[in-house]
């Protein structure tokens, strides 16, 4: 009976025994700084993916502003030679001896509305 006391002491302090704290080691330390450096680098690859969205906005919205500032240039070129057409007819007028009007005739960008209203 003491033997089987004694037996069953012993496995049930060979059961009970904690295990020793793991002992930090040189791979294992490589290891954490390697998962720290691949945390690090997934950060930045998700900041470059928004950096390459906002460039790729910023190209898009170039293009429209571009795209705006053409159509406004032409427009103002054709106005510009519209004028000096107008110009140099009126001076090929006076050349040849027809009477010129006097009254000056300004440009309009856009035909003018009342601001009354009509009943």
């Amino acid at each position: 009976m003491r033997r089987t006391g004694l037996a069953l002491l012993i496995a049930l302090a060979a059961c009970a025994r904690t295990a020793p704290a793991p002992r930090e080691s040189e791979a294992m330390e490589r290891s954490a700084r390697i998962l720290r450096q691949l945390d690090r680098l997934e950060a930045e690859l998700h900041s470059g993916e928004t950096g390459s969205f906002n460039y790729a906005e910023l190209v898009r919205r170039h293009s429209a502003t571009e795209q705006m500032t053409c159509k406004v240039a032409d427009e103002h070129l054709a106005d510009i030679h519209r004028l000096a057409m107008v110009q140099e007819a009126r001076m090929a007028r006076q050349q040849r001896g027809e009477p010129v009007r006097k009254h000056r005739t300004v440009a309009m960008a856009r035909a003018r509305f009342s601001r009354r209203a009509t009943n």
